[in-house]
């Protein structure tokens, strides 16, 4: 009977090993209102809720009033209005070399308000945000951008950002609005006034959570008590050997069951059944 009580360990400690890694994923749902979902990979779109890991690639879309709010170990925070969708095609911390670190975002459709964190504190040429109409940089910043009727509007709250497109770089400065008509029109400054009324309402009413650096919470019941706190990056996912010592089951079973559990999970991916 031995070693059916290693197996219900071993289960154990396989949910402990994937619950790790999802937490150690780099950002993660400060806050989700209404109808918001994500996307990972071909997989189908989940709801999504608080503390849920966003790792690189996930896609995230939020319904119509609805809103998200994102926040990154670095503390940078991405805040999503009605009907948007945005992606995290990159995200690298490094809390030991940020200079070593790399961010690249995508807004594929809607209004979003970004605060940089310590990554773009530390390394301007770190963050990269791709736009349909132009590729966004900064210099130690927040800001606003919305999608409406094929033109992007943008809003410096503080710091600034360099737009670049097929046309070339404009800069623009703290409390400067500016409008890019396409992907091959200059980004040009605009008075507040010329931004359609409400472009900003909604990304200015919802709460922006301190930028400070930490990692992402745990979703509830995922990680061990006491286990793997983290020290200025996010917790890793235990060793087998570590999980061998708190549960008892052999090092070598453990990294077993691991390979295997992978291989069952790759297969059920790309295994598809046939009716007759």
């Amino acid at each position: 009977m031995n070693w059916i009580r290693n197996m219900a360990k071993l289960a154990l400690v396989l949910t402990w090993v994937f619950s790790a890694s999802a937490w150690a994923a780099g950002g993660y749902v400060f806050d989700a209102a209404g109808d918001v979902s994500v996307v990972v990979g071909k997989a189908d779109a989940q709801p999504a809720t608080k503390n849920d890991a966003i790792a690189s690639g996930t896609l995230i879309n939020t319904g119509d009033n609805s809103h998200a709010v994102l926040k990154f170990e670095d503390g940078q925070v991405v805040v999503m209005q009605s009907n948007s969708s945005f992606q995290v095609r990159e995200y690298s911390y490094e809390p030991k070399q940020v200079e070593k670190s790399n961010i690249v975002f995508a807004m594929l459709k809607g209004g979003m308000r970004f605060v940089t964190g310590l990554i773009g504190q530390r390394n301007r040429d770190a963050f990269k945000l791709n736009t349909p109409n132009a590729t966004i940089g900064i210099r130690g910043t927040e800001f606003m951008v919305a999608m409406a009727n094929n033109s992007m509007y943008s809003q410096v709250v503080s710091g600034s950002i360099g737009m670049t497109n097929a046309a070339g770089t404009a800069v623009l400065g703290a409390g400067q609005t500016a409008l890019t008509a396409s992907a091959t029109a200059l980004t040009a400054v605009v008075p507040t006034a010329a931004i359609p009324a409400g472009t900003f309402a909604q990304l200015g009413a919802i709460p922006v959570p301190p930028v400070t650096p930490a990692p992402a919470p745990a979703p509830a019941g995922s990680a061990p008590a006491g286990g793997g706190a983290a020290t200025g990056g996010a917790t890793a996912a235990p060793s087998a050997a570590a999980a061998s010592a708190a549960t008892g089951v052999s090092a070598t079973t453990i990294a077993i069951g691991v390979g295997v559990a992978a291989g069952v999970a790759a297969i059920a991916n790309t295994t598809t059944t046939t009716h007759h």
